[in-house]
């Protein structure tokens, strides 16, 4: 059997203020290609289809008629939800696509569910193991101690009646441990939402989801294929690829990966402003999603608007060596009561650092702040 894996599609997600369903439309329709070009049989997505969890009409438009595209092409489809997506949303007309061979995950409930086709080589088990929390998992195992993602993981696997003398497919949305991760996802716990590779082991391939930078372990047959597309400044070098898996018996797995057009590329671009500018008229890929580190030790005067003009699609600039000194503070209006200490600190930020603050990062300095609030109250 011949298959495809995708992950982190994040339908309907911005990125510093440019909207992506453009570029996602546009890549899904190169994954469309791709899966008749390679005569793919089944097309796995490892969660987090939507950027939230109440998606927008477009969003949710965007991979309907993706959807579409797959069946006319009976293609075999097999879905589960990621953290940022809701399960009961997504599988709300679950028995209706299962007639269109499109299979999704339900929400968690005590018991992962398992289908099986036969191809040349005989039968061929997938396995639809949602994003779950360790809350997600206590009340079905009232005889376990369950309070780590590890302890939560580990008890749902166990669970399974795995036979391994049969093939096995895991699909799962988890965060591996000592997996290399990105500025674009949202890992709420941090190190204690990583579990161990070695829960997965008995699988004969584990398609991933979660982290947007592709990489594999156990040799290959526990991997993350990547996000769809670049979602943040850091992820500006990642080789983007999809992966391809052909699975004949037990034991015999082949793994490769293919190539597609993407509607823009997302680069840096790191020099001198002189330089950069005196370049960029030779620079034929002008509408890329661009960040610019400048080297500059001054500020240059407008010089966004001026690099604008050779590049509409800047995302970011930053000066890598300027010093904060106390000339920065006089562009933002401390003065105005109309603005929380928070907005005031994230036009801060976005004057320093030239992009949009993360949620995350937003997060620790709202509860930061309000802890200083508070404190002042009670002097």
């Amino acid at each position: 059997m011949k298959f495809m894996h995708l992950a982190d599609l994040h339908i309907g997600k911005s990125v510093n203020g440019y909207s992506m369903i453009d570029d996602q439309v546009y890549a899904l329709d190169q994954i469309v290609k791709l899966l008749e070009e390679e005569n793919i049989e089944m097309l796995l997505i490892a969660g987090d289809i939507y950027q939230n969890s109440v998606p927008s009409v477009e969003a949710i438009r965007v991979f309907e008629r993706f959807l579409i595209k797959l069946n006319n092409l009976n293609i075999t489809t097999l879905i589960i939800s990621g953290n940022h997506d809701s399960s009961d949303r997504l599988s709300y007309a679950n028995e209706f696509f299962r007639e269109s061979k499109i299979y999704i995950s339900n929400s968690y409930s005590g018991k992962i569910e398992k289908i099986s086709f036969e191809d040349n080589y005989g039968k061929i088990n997938f396995y639809l193991f949602p994003y779950i929390k360790p809350s997600n998992v206590k009340r079905y195992f009232e005889d376990l101690e369950i309070y780590t993602y590890q302890d939560a993981v580990k008890a749902v696997i166990e669970s399974i009646d795995l036979d391994t003398d049969e093939r096995n497919i895991m699909i799962s949305h988890q965060f591996i441990l000592n997996a290399e991760l990105s500025e674009s996802e949202e890992i709420y716990a941090g190190e204690a939402e990583a579990v161990s590779m070695n829960l997965y082991k008995d699988f004969d391939y584990v398609a991933l989801g979660h982290i947007h930078k592709k990489q594999s372990f156990m040799n290959g047959k526990i991997r993350y294929p990547g996000a769809l597309l670049k979602y943040a400044s850091s992820e500006s070098n990642y080789e983007k690829s999809i992966t391809i898996v052909e699975i004949k018996e037990k034991n015999n797995l082949v793994i490769s990966e293919r190539k597609i057009e993407y509607l823009h590329e997302m680069r840096k671009i790191r020099g001198y402003f002189s330089e950069i500018i005196n370049s960029a008229s030779e620079d034929s890929n002008f509408n890329d999603y661009i960040h610019i580190e400048l080297l500059d030790d001054n500020e240059i005067s407008e010089g966004l608007q001026r690099l604008r003009e050779f590049y509409p699609n800047i995302m970011t600039m930053r000066y890598v060596n300027l010093k904060i000194g106390d000339n920065d503070l006089e562009e933002i209006d401390f003065e105005n009561n109309e603005k929380s200490p928070l907005e005031l600190f994230k036009d801060f930020y976005y004057l320093r650092i030239g992009e949009e603050i993360s949620s995350s990062k937003e997060d620790i300095i709202k509860e930061a702040i309000d802890k200083i609030w508070r404190e002042n109250e009670s002097d």
